[in-house]
């Protein structure tokens, strides 16, 4: 992935070369003036020697009325000279202004969806109920720990249209399917979504292989699918497959927090676990890299199957015989759990083991960190760019959160909203932030629904405090800022380590 920036370099250098320009052509008026001025005297002298005959005072009103015009006309070009040079300093600095402007992110042009090569549904209206489609892992494997994610979704539809009557009176519909985190079911699920259940789009699917198994026909098909539940880097290709939106973190992002902390309290050896499959391989690419930019040697490298429910015994076995400073654990779902209690188990037969350790941001639930009863989730660190929940101070202190809670609660939902089911209801927020935007525009289609989600800037009640969802047409990645944290025993939860870090626009878009 390349970073894509603004360069206002070329539009600096012009305003300086145009203001350059218009201080040579002021100096060439000028010296223009003054010859002109040099030949009207030249002619007032011959004037005088011509009329030696002549009247004398006649001769020297004359020669006073030349002398006066003369200075009259040098007086009118000087002063055209002044007029020209304001003008060209006034050019300048509009220009400068203008790559202000430019670097300051204003004033560019958003982001807009080309819809030539559509059929007529992506420009169609949306009428009646505006259904919105999704593929969840509510059963089989490790992943089935997300099931909750689906209840905060409905949770989220069932509060707007309560509270809101759906938007502008067009009540929201959304339509779940199981897919058990396994990409041919995904593909399955949304098959059977747009063709039968006619959703007007998806949202909301976990998993990096599951939406990677979807998102050409979806974009060949010109239908919006946002909030892609995974921090992959493919869904920042704006240009190439403009019709998927993320919703987490970007993997990258996270690597780079990781790395610089590492490397800041001295790691310079790191190891490596992670799941088998495009979401594990996603954070180890972008690790790897992080690691090399921060001087940090990977010295060993453990991988597991996505369906495996059993204890990385031997992974974790080979990670404390490498004795690297630093690990960075990429388990799924369950396996969070299983991974930390591994730790815990390996820490107490060799005491001497002190690695730090990072687990992945899809693992930063009290669920998974509270079920751990070894002390293997003692000091692990982790990172989210979501409020903390389950913190008691933060539910009863912070109006976002206050407000979230009651919210939840309004639904009847039977689903624990400091949980799983929190990511899930932020991933329809944010999808039906868009909805509701595309439909105050105007016309509610499914162009002008990725048009509004790729043209946001929102902060949802959830998001800690300084951070906000933000995409452009530079700007492919919706999150992309976080803050770290580390499990304490003692405390029962997680407790912040600094300030959230907002690396905004950082990626840019794939490819740019």
């Amino acid at each position: 992935m390349v970073r894509s920036k603004k360069v206002a370099v070329l539009a600096a250098t012009g305003a300086l070369v145009l203001a350059a320009c218009g201080s040579d052509d002021a100096a060439d008026l000028v010296d223009d003036a003054v010859d002109e001025v040099e030949d009207v005297v030249d002619e007032a002298e011959d004037a005088v020697d011509e009329a030696v005959d002549g009247d004398d005072d006649a001769m020297e009103d004359e020669d006073a009325m030349e002398e006066e015009d003369a200075m009259e006309e040098d007086d009118a070009m000087e002063e055209d000279d002044a007029m020209e040079e304001d003008d060209a300093m006034e050019e300048d600095d509009a220009m400068e202004e203008d790559d202000a402007m430019e670097e300051d992110g204003e004033g560019h042009s958003g982001f807009a969806v080309d819809v030539s090569e559509c059929d007529d549904g992506a420009t169609a209206l949306i009428e009646d109920s505006i259904r919105i489609g999704t593929s969840i892992p509510l059963s089989g494997g490790p992943a089935v720990l997300f099931a909750p994610f689906a209840d905060g979704q409905q949770a989220y539809i069932d509060y707007y249209n309560a509270e809101f009557g759906g938007v502008n009176g067009q009540e929201l519909e959304l339509i779940v399917k199981d897919d058990q985190y396994t990409a041919d079911l995904t593909v399955a699920n949304v098959e059977e979504l747009v063709f039968d259940e006619e959703v007007d789009l998806l949202a909301g699917i976990i998993g990096s292989p599951n939406n990677l198994a979807i998102q050409e026909d979806l974009n060949e098909q010109c239908i919006p699918q946002l909030t892609a539940s995974t921090g992959a880097p493919n869904w920042g290709d704006v240009d190439n497959l403009p019709w998927t939106t993320g919703l987490l973190v970007p993997y990258a992002i996270e690597s780079q927090l990781w790395a610089e902390q590492a490397a800041a309290d001295g790691a310079e050896t790191a190891g490596l676990f992670y799941v088998n499959n495009e979401f594990g391989q996603a954070y180890a690419e972008a690790f790897e890299a992080a690691a090399e930019e921060n001087g940090i040697e990977i010295v060993v490298s453990e991988t597991i199957e996505a369906s495996d429910s059993g204890a990385p015994s031997g992974q974790v076995t080979n990670l404390v015989d490498a004795d690297p400073d630093t690990v960075l654990a990429v388990p799924l779902g369950a396996q969070c759990i299983a991974f930390m209690t591994e730790i815990g188990n390996v820490k107490a037969a060799n005491p001497d083991f002190d690695a730090s350790i990072y687990q992945t941001a899809t693992c930063a639930n009290p669920i998974f960190f509270g079920a751990v009863t070894n002390g293997g989730a003692d000091g692990v660190f982790t990172s989210s760019n979501l409020k903390d929940i389950s913190n008691e101070e933060v539910a009863t202190t912070d109006e976002g959160v206050i407000a979230y809670l009651e919210a939840f609660a309004s639904t009847g939902s039977d689903a624990d909203p400091s949980g799983i089911a929190a990511a899930g209801w932020e991933s329809m927020e944010v999808a039906v932030k868009a909805i509701q935007e595309a439909a105050d525009a105007g016309d509610l289609t499914r162009e002008t629904i990725i048009n509004a989600a790729r043209n946001v800037t929102y902060t949802s009640p959830l998001l800690l405090d300084g951070l906000v969802y933000d995409m452009g047409a530079t700007d492919g990645y919706l999150a992309e800022g976080t803050q770290l944290r580390i499990w304490s025993d003692a405390d029962g939860g997680f407790v912040p380590q600094g300030d959230p870090i907002d690396f905004n626009g950082l990626l840019g878009v794939v490819g740019g």
